[in-house]
């Protein structure tokens, strides 16, 4: 968990300080989380209208069957 969490050592001092460091933690694991969806939903979206950006050539459907 630790490893995972990129839990360090907690610089700050005292109860309030290893409070305020779990919590912060937290927020920076569920921030990676977020980014990783919205990374995911990206991709989906770039897949998905690309081709209508971007309208594939014959001469590339030629390059691409190896012809």
């Amino acid at each position: 968990m630790k490893t995972d969490g990129r839990l360090a050592r907690c610089p700050l001092k005292g109860r309030i300080g290893d409070a305020t460091f779990a919590v912060l933690c937290a927020c920076g694991h569920n921030i990676r989380k977020v980014l990783a969806h919205l990374r995911a939903l990206w991709v989906l979206l770039f897949h998905l209208i690309g081709p209508m950006i971007w309208p594939e050539t014959p001469h590339q459907r030629e390059a691409l069957a190896g012809g």
